[in-house]
């Protein structure tokens, strides 16, 4: 099978290995489609170390090919599944108490973590997500990072007809947007570009909004009889970004930080407001097993198209460009589509 082994910042090998041979209490997987996300985006720029050499890929999806013999939960072969290829311990305190997003031990055994950049790769029954045969590997591959909007959204216990402002239209503020929609926000999205904005308005924001051009705080009012918005989610990693929010806000709102910054960041910040309006503000890392669940069964009943977010589509051989792609600023999701020649 082939593998791409990242084995310095900008530079993969594809390497010839052999299938991997599931335990009596794993699953074998034909990977068939991976997303290039942002943590696979740093790691081959440099701005983020794991030790390497190691095979990336999270946002992955593919079909069962054999099964252990041990594996009490009922799959079939050429079963069609979305991957969580951030493996858990199960062990440590913040697993122990359901918050297994936040386990101490995800990333410290690099041979026991991503790998959706193989043809192959052997898992857990409990990293595997079944999809409706309706759902195509590409729309799977969306499942992770989708499933990561849904904990956000949820870490802000958003309700019914609130109204939502998403800060930055990149593939992550435009996930939040479509799980939003699916939860009956009304939903104004805030972004400098012009074609993020439109594909924010094509996507079904209600109101999208340039903030060189237009007061957020202003805006928001305008559209809430005086309130503010009620919540929101800041995924524009511009350090200027999160203020206009907070001015935003009506009181008692929720922002949450989602996206995360390089570098350390330090945003001056009025906290009279906070403390006067009773804000909240909180971030999110990752997901858990209900936020993945929901996300494969939204994608299955078909409440949510992802179809637009696809920006390209990459082979093991044009990786390193796939990558340049990703990177470029101008793309949405680019895949890497492991039979593609």
């Amino acid at each position: 099978m082939k593998a791409a082994v990242l084995i310095a910042p900008g530079k993969f090998n594809i390497e010839e290995r052999p299938i991997p041979e599931p335990k009596e209490n794993e699953v074998l997987i034909k990977v068939e489609a991976c997303g290039i996300c942002t943590l696979e985006q740093r790691l081959f720029s440099g701005a983020m170390r794991l030790p390497l050499p190691l095979v990336p890929g999270h946002e992955a999806s593919g079909r069962i090919e054999a099964i252990g013999s041990k594996v009490v939960e009922e799959m079939v072969p050429g079963q069609r599944v979305a991957l969580d290829l951030v493996e858990r311990c199960g062990e440590c305190y913040y697993c122990r108490i359901g918050k297994s997003n936040l386990c101490l031990n995800r990333y410290k055994d690099a041979a026991r973590m991503l790998g959706g950049f193989s043809e192959y790769i052997v898992v857990r029954p409990n990293q595997i997500f079944s999809v409706s045969d309706s759902v195509s590997y590409e729309e799977a591959s969306f499942a992770e990072p989708l499933a990561c909007c849904i904990h956000s959204l949820k870490r802000l216990k958003v309700a019914m007809t609130e109204d939502l402002l998403i800060v930055g239209a990149g593939t992550m503020g435009l996930l939040h947007l479509l799980a939003g929609r699916s939860m009956g926000l009304r939903i104004t999205v805030s972004e400098p570009n012009s074609a993020r904005r439109e594909m924010a308005a094509a996507l079904g924001a209600d109101f999208v909004i340039d903030p060189k051009a237009t007061d957020i705080s202003g805006f928001g009012r305008d559209i809430t009889d005086g309130i503010g918005f009620s919540s929101c989610v800041v995924t524009s990693p511009s350090p200027s970004a999160l203020e206009p929010a907070i001015l935003a806000m009506a009181k008692a709102a929720r922002i949450n930080i989602y996206t995360a910054y390089e570098d350390v960041m330090h945003i001056p910040l009025d906290l009279n407001t906070i403390h006067r309006n009773e804000l909240l503000i909180t971030g999110t890392e990752g997901r858990g097993q209900e936020d993945f669940f929901q996300a494969v069964r939204l994608l299955s009943f078909g409440k949510i198209d992802v179809n637009p977010l696809i920006s390209a589509r990459t082979s093991f051989s044009g990786l390193e460009e796939g990558f340049r792609i990703a990177l470029s600023g101008d793309a949405y999701r680019v895949l890497l589509m492991h039979s593609m020649l």
